[in-house]
């Protein structure tokens, strides 16, 4: 049986791709937002994903901080956070896919979902972090939504046992 590698490998060398190339071309093409910040969270790569999401483009967001979609209020523990990450190479969430407020451009706030991962030099040193996003505004109010009907609907259960007992 091929191992992936074998099987990638031939097809890129046939049609030209560099690895380069596919690089480009992965983060060009994904829908998610794709970010990655050097050690001091100056943004180093925003890709489409992230406009769409985010409501800067890429010129607009590259070489900014991180602070342009992190809400005010939660701007210390971030840094908090990720200046511990920075210095220590460790990240308490690890691979968790996580959830958190954001803003974007126009103000809104926005829920999303993530994923990090740490860079490393090839010394060794960590150099920065990618996050891969995912806006999910409309399914946490709809959870929240159901959340509320579910307990309204419980409640009238306990007054309808409650009138016929």
């Amino acid at each position: 049986m091929n191992s992936p590698d074998s099987r990638v490998a031939p097809h890129a060398a046939d049609t030209d791709m560099s690895a380069e190339w596919l690089a480009q071309a992965v983060v060009a093409a994904t829908p998610e937002a794709l970010v990655v910040c050097d050690a001091s969270g100056t943004i180093r790569l925003w890709n489409n994903g992230a406009q769409r999401v985010f409501g800067y483009s890429p010129s607009e967001a590259m070489g900014q901080s991180l602070d342009i979609i992190i809400p005010a209020k939660l701007r210390k523990r971030h840094w908090d956070g990720y200046h511990q990450t920075m210095a220590t190479g460790q990240t308490r969430y690890g691979e968790q896919l996580l959830s958190v407020p954001a803003t974007h451009r126009d103000g809104r706030r926005l829920s999303i979902e993530f994923s990090v991962a740490l860079l490393h030099h090839d010394d060794g040193r960590i150099v920065g972090i990618s996050a891969i996003m995912r806006e999910v505004t409309e399914r946490r109010d709809a959870e929240r939504a159901l959340r509320g009907r579910l307990a309204e609907l419980e409640a009238r259960l306990v007054d309808l046992e409650s009138a016929t007992t």
